[in-house]
């Protein structure tokens, strides 16, 4: 049971189709492919976005980690700074060494900015020194001297004989240095 059409029927459902192809067309060229153009566009950039939310999370994680890595060197920094100044500061070193004097009850009695050498790294300063005081007060002393958290050597050490009262004057040479940097 073939149905028989009309011409003017066939006619119409020739142009519905060329019609349907038509507007088809239309939707596909102006509505479905830009709207697939901005979802992969907007897909593409949502990725990207995502990517650097987890680099930038990365990075905090280890800004965290680089911060207490800073301020612990900054830390050690001063420390080391508190044993290898920048600076000569010839005031900082008489008054280490004038407290120290006193608590071991020694009296210094002259106490010279002498020459500076240079070295790669450091700068030392060399200060010759006269104190007097007993053998074992002047021992007390000299080691107190090295046990300053800022570096000090002792070098030209002359212990010359007691007096009558057990007292002594002791020269020699007090080395501080000078960091070059």
């Amino acid at each position: 049971m073939a149905m028989q059409l009309s011409k003017q029927q066939q006619q119409y459902l020739g142009a519905g189709a060329v019609l349907f192809i038509v507007f088809s067309a239309v939707y596909v060229k102006f509505f479905w492919l830009p709207i697939a153009a901005a979802k992969a566009e907007a897909t593409e950039k949502i990725e990207k976005i995502e990517a650097q939310i987890v680099k930038a999370k990365q990075q905090a994680a280890r800004l965290e980690r680089l911060q207490a890595e800073i301020a612990s060197l900054n830390e050690r920094a001063a420390e080391a700074e508190k044993r290898l100044p920048k600076t000569k500061s010839v005031p900082d070193i008489l008054l280490a060494i004038s407290s120290l004097a006193q608590k071991n009850r020694v009296a210094i009695k002259s106490f010279t900015p002498g020459p500076s050498k240079s070295q790669q790294f450091f700068i030392e300063l060399a200060y010759p020194l006269s104190v007097q005081g007993s053998y074992h007060n002047i021992g007390r002393f000299l080691a107190a001297i090295g046990l300053e958290e800022r570096i000090f050597n002792v070098k030209d050490i002359n212990y010359p004989s007691a007096d009558a009262t057990g007292e002594m004057t002791v020269t020699f040479t007090l080395l501080s240095y000078q960091y070059k940097g």
